[in-house]
């Protein structure tokens, strides 16, 4: 029973997105998945550090593990991109949906890929 009043009510969320409170602008639209796509970016380059720096660890050779120490330095600066990121989407998505006719035209949106 839980999940389909949890389907219900996605589906009324999906629906009240498209009536009103901004979800008829598909520039906003368009916008959201332009910034979710960055973040995607930002994600699949961390999972790509990780990778490194767990294969660098595992060589155990002192040259690699040097190179952990900026792979990990790189890897602290895109998670407080993706933080700043993700706080810049719902800045904008809580404006659109909340009487900002404008809210897909943020300060900084679209600008902090890498």
């Amino acid at each position: 029973m839980k999940r389909n009043g949890e389907t219900k009510r996605r589906r009324n969320v999906a629906e009240d997105a498209g009536h009103g409170g901004g979800g008829e602008d598909p520039a906003m639209w368009e916008n959201l998945d332009r910034n979710f796509r960055q973040v995607q970016s930002v994600l699949d380059r961390n999972r790509s550090l990780i990778q490194q720096v767990n294969d660098n660890h595992q060589s155990r050779m002192a040259d690699n593990m040097s190179k952990n120490v900026a792979l990990i330095q790189e890897l602290n600066g895109n998670i407080t991109k993706v933080v700043s990121m993700y706080s810049d989407l719902n800045t904008n998505f809580s404006s659109a949906f909340h009487g900002g006719k404008n809210g897909h035209e943020g300060g900084s949106s679209g600008t902090r890929a890498n």
